[in-house]
């Protein structure tokens, strides 16, 4: 089986990201989505080091990451951590809201925060708990939140908001497979994305 993320865009991906902010990519199997994973994890570096290198003290990444119960929403921070050189053990934050991470990119310190709001009963609780100084920390940050919808509009704006899908849990024969939908929402998003399509376009 192919291992490379398959993209959905028709024509040239470079121009229709930048007509509409959107990207979309279809990963047959586990090994392509770990391969888009590993592209965006280098997309990432690329960015923070950019962020970094203007103004460490307002370098920040802001993602949501979306898709039913079982997509592999999880699992996808699990590799992108690895992929980030994080060595450590990935906890879920299903319970506890929000588990932090220090990486070094380039030899900076980043902190990730690593959201999960499945589990909210109301949409102030994660404020009331004190872990908004997170999305307005003077270190460079990345935040990604899982189920960020539940959070309403408690949350400051996403750069990036990632949309997994999974093929019919019934297809044993397409269980790994996965539609990935990116859309940028700002500025930073859109140097990102575009950053990204620099490195998934080499892997078709």
């Amino acid at each position: 089986m192919s291992t490379s993320p398959t993209s959905k865009l028709t024509g040239n991906p470079a121009e229709q990201l930048n007509k509409n902010s959107f990207y979309e990519l279809h990963c047959n199997d586990e090994a392509a989505t770990a391969a888009l994973v590993q592209a965006l994890a280098q997309a990432l570096s690329t960015s923070m080091n950019s962020q970094v290198s203007q103004s460490p003290a307002s370098a920040h990444l802001y993602i949501s990451l979306q898709g039913d119960l079982g997509s592999g929403k999880t699992t996808a921070v699990r590799y992108l951590l690895k992929e980030l050189g994080y060595t450590g053990k990935v906890k879920s934050p299903t319970y506890s809201l929000c588990e932090p991470h220090i990486l070094q990119i380039n030899q900076y310190p980043i902190q990730l925060y690593h959201f999960d709001f499945y589990r909210m009963q109301s949409p102030s609780e994660w404020t009331e708990a004190g872990l908004q100084e997170h999305f307005t920390s003077h270190e460079p940050t990345i935040c990604i939140v899982e189920w960020s919808e539940k959070a309403d509009n408690t949350l400051p704006l996403m750069d990036l908001s990632i949309r997994i899908k999974a093929s019919d849990p019934l297809d044993h024969h397409k269980e790994y497979e996965r539609l990935i939908a990116f859309h940028a929402n700002t500025s930073i998003g859109l140097e990102l994305l575009n950053n990204l399509v620099s490195k998934t376009t080499t892997l078709n």
